[in-house]
């Protein structure tokens, strides 16, 4: 049976169609998906959490884990002598080289397996607000990595 030309003009209207929203939402997805940083502007100071939630997470036993959602590299969040700290997921002077936290021995591992003191770790600043609405409010830069504190071993 031979198509008229009413049903041509349905199909190729229905196929352009198709491709126009396959391209728009393809468009959308890799607009909502991109991985470059809003950094190119300064710093970007990364909003974790109020003082208080993470003091009291803390208190659980071990350091909480974040996520870069810029696409760098994350962080830790612990204390060291009572005061919060964010170290840097990688070792300092190898940052291919990851650092975990290890609760069965209650300290940092590297990707050797050598224990690592809070001394040895790179920091990303990390700033409480004390003033204002947002007052308790924890951030961190997790574009700027500080050297560690202590000699690395």
């Amino acid at each position: 049976m031979a198509m008229t030309r009413s049903d041509r003009k349905l199909i190729l209207v229905t196929t352009a169609a198709l491709i126009a929203a396959g391209l728009f939402f393809a468009g959308v997805l890799v607009f909502a998906t991109r991985t470059t940083s809003p950094t190119a502007n300064g710093p970007v100071a990364l909003y974790i959490g109020p003082q208080d939630a993470i003091q009291e997470k803390l208190d659980e036993g071990s350091p909480l884990y974040f996520a870069n959602p810029f696409g760098g590299r994350g962080f830790w969040v612990d204390r060291e002598n009572g005061v919060l700290v964010a170290y840097d997921v990688g070792r300092y002077d190898d940052p291919e080289c990851s650092v975990r936290w290890r609760g069965r021995v209650n300290s940092y591992m590297d990707c050797e397996g050598g224990l690592l003191t809070q001394a040895e770790l790179g920091r990303r600043p990390l700033t409480i607000l004390e003033t204002g609405p947002r007052a308790g409010s924890v951030l961190v830069d997790v574009d700027t990595l500080e050297p560690p504190t202590g000699a690395t071993g």
